[in-house]
């Protein structure tokens, strides 16, 4: 089962464990003795999902980065830029097809009034297939129509914490929306969110759900 491939790496990062590729989001705070990576996904540039100190030490000569234009323009080697709804055609680790589905605020409003993720921003999060089973990261987002997308997959990452991303209800909003066989709450743990988000999330999502445990 997918689940059991994927680790919760803090905050929102995870592996994915696909073969014998390691497959990294937003890698942050990473272990040093954590696996080298094969390919690193990037939803957005802010730091805390965009680390290029983690990047760095996760990388081998032949990692692959893919992210959103405003991060890929900031890294070099080999680096994939994709924008929201668009499919890489080619697979960049053997049986994983990656797709981005937009990710952005409609209501979460620094003091200016401006949403801190702007539709116009071309941030991301990912449906994965993974050999046939669907891994959706949320990235950080509000519940947003280009959700529908992802309707059905197999598990569902979504953040909880609020003032940036979604509150727990909202979160659960979004898992009711997409209909996962499981829903997985993350964006909290480190700098914003506590387990308390967590369990309130599991406690209101209409779909089975699990807290996973952060590993090194």
């Amino acid at each position: 089962m997918l689940l059991e491939a994927l680790d919760w790496i803090g905050h929102s990062g995870f592996r994915l464990r696909a073969g014998r590729a390691n497959v990294y989001i937003d890698p942050y705070r990473v272990s040093p003795d954590a696996p080298k990576a094969d390919l690193i996904l990037v939803t957005h540039g802010h730091y805390d999902h965009f680390s290029l100190q983690d990047i760095e030490r996760l990388s081998h000569k032949d990692t692959v980065l893919v992210a959103p234009a405003a991060v890929s323009e900031r890294v070099t080697g080999h680096v994939i830029s994709i924008a929201p709804g668009e499919l890489l055609e080619d697979e960049l680790v053997r049986g994983v097809g990656i797709a981005a589905i937009a990710a952005y605020n409609t209501s979460k409003r620094n003091p200016e009034g401006e949403v801190f993720h702007p539709p116009t921003a071309g941030f991301v999060g990912y449906d994965l297939n993974v050999r046939g089973e669907r891994l959706y990261h949320a990235g950080d987002t509000d519940v947003i129509p280009e959700m529908d997308a992802v309707t059905g997959v197999d598990v569902a990452l979504l953040p909880v914490s609020g003032t940036y991303v979604m509150t727990a209800e909202e979160a659960a909003e979004a898992a009711r929306r997409i209909a996962p066989r499981v829903a997985v709450p993350m964006h909290w743990g480190e700098h914003l969110g506590t387990r308390e988000d967590a369990l309130a999330f599991a406690k209101l999502a209409p779909v089975e759900e699990t807290i996973m445990e952060k590993v090194a």
